[in-house]
């Protein structure tokens, strides 16, 4: 689920949001959702 997640935030689909979401759902780590959103978008 984080590589989906890394890859729809890169493409832009994701907002941060929608990332700390996947966090609250279990979906992914906090410690993930930092490297993320630290990450830099391809807009």
């Amino acid at each position: 689920m984080y590589n989906f997640i890394r890859n729809q935030w890169i493409m832009g689909k994701y907002t941060p949001e929608q990332v700390q979401n996947a966090v609250t759902k279990g979906y992914i780590t906090q410690e993930q959702a930092d490297t993320i959103l630290a990450t830099p978008q391809v807009v």
